[in-house]
C-alpha cells in the first residue's frame, strides 16, 4: 500500500513513530490502545458517567469531596467566580466547529439554583 493511501485510510506506515504529550492521556492509560492515528485510538478519550440517577449517587467528584448536590452547585459557583477574576476577558464558550449557535457557558444565578437542584434530582 502506498504511503498516501495508508494515510487516507487512517493508517500509519509500518515503523512510523508518533510522539504525543498530554497532561491526561485518558482511557489509553488503561487500554494501552495508542497505536492508531489520533481520532481512532484511546488517547485523550474518557469514559464519563451519565447524570441519570445522580441524586442517589453521593458523594460526588473523583475525590468524594462533595457530600450533596448543593455542595456540587456551590463548587461551580465558586469556579465561575475564579474564572471571572483570573481571566476576565476570556469568553466561556463551548463551541465545536460547525455548531450553530455557539453555546455560551455562564454562571448560574442564585435564583436558578433551586430549579437546577430540582432538575438534577429528577434525572
Amino acid at each position: 500500500m502506498r504511503h498516501e493511501t495508508a494515510l487516507a485510510l487512517g493508517r500509519l506506515p509500518a515503523g512510523t513513530k508518533v510522539r504525543r504529550t498530554s497532561s491526561d492521556p485518558g482511557r489509553a492509560v488503561l487500554t494501552g490502545f495508542v497505536g492508531g492515528p489520533a481520532p481512532l485510538d484511546d488517547w485523550e478519550k474518557f469514559d464519563i458517567p451519565g447524570l441519570r440517577g445522580i441524586g442517589k449517587t453521593a458523594p460526588y467528584f473523583h475525590n468524594n469531596s462533595a457530600a450533596t448536590l448543593e455542595e456540587v452547585v456551590e463548587h461551580y459557583k465558586q469556579f465561575y467566580k475564579r474564572v471571572a477574576i483570573q481571566a476576565p476577558q476570556a469568553p466561556l464558550l463551548t463551541t465545536q466547529p460547525g455548531v450553530t449557535p455557539p453555546v455560551i457557558d455562564r454562571p448560574f444565578t442564585d435564583a436558578e439554583v433551586p430549579a437546577l437542584l430540582a432538575y438534577l434530582r429528577r434525572l
